[in-house]
């Protein structure tokens, strides 16, 4: 029996690594051609069902108007909620938590409805664009969360 010289050797090698490159080229295009886009992933919005009280992403299409149907009641009663990040400790002391509580402006449900918004879970006033926990708590709730 003969042993492959040296130099097919070579060529198989570079064969080999020529088809790994083209492999992951396919795979890096096709993530960036028929993945989901950067803006279309930012476009993801959480929404409740303000009946069931489901919570659900949905990405806001143009002509869309608040409320849109929730996916797993089916009424017309699904509207963009703020994130409260806010939670009381054992001994009463605010703390952050991993997970928010979904929660729905009152301004959102009626437009005239100008009596501020509070998180059934904390009892925080929650607010447009509701800010998280300081870094340190959020840190120190995920570290919690992920043990």
């Amino acid at each position: 029996m003969q042993t492959p010289e040296p130099e097919s050797k070579k060529s198989i090698i570079k064969m080999v690594v020529a088809g790994v490159i083209f492999l992951v080229a396919v795979g890096v295009a096709w993530k960036n051609l028929a993945g989901d886009s950067q803006a279309e992933y930012a476009s993801i919005r959480g929404f409740m069902c303000n009946d069931c009280k489901a919570v659900f992403d949905y990405t806001p299409k143009e002509g869309d108007r608040e409320p849109i149907e929730c996916p797993k009641c089916g009424h017309q009663s699904g509207y963009a909620a703020e994130h409260c990040y806010w939670t009381k400790g054992p001994n009463g002391e605010w703390a952050a938590k991993a997970e928010p509580t979904y929660v729905i402006l009152n301004i959102r449900l009626d437009r005239n409805n100008l009596e501020p918004t509070f998180c059934p879970d904390c009892g925080r006033e929650v607010i447009g664009h509701n800010p998280l926990p300081p870094e340190e708590l959020m840190t120190a709730a995920t570290g919690q969360a992920s043990q």
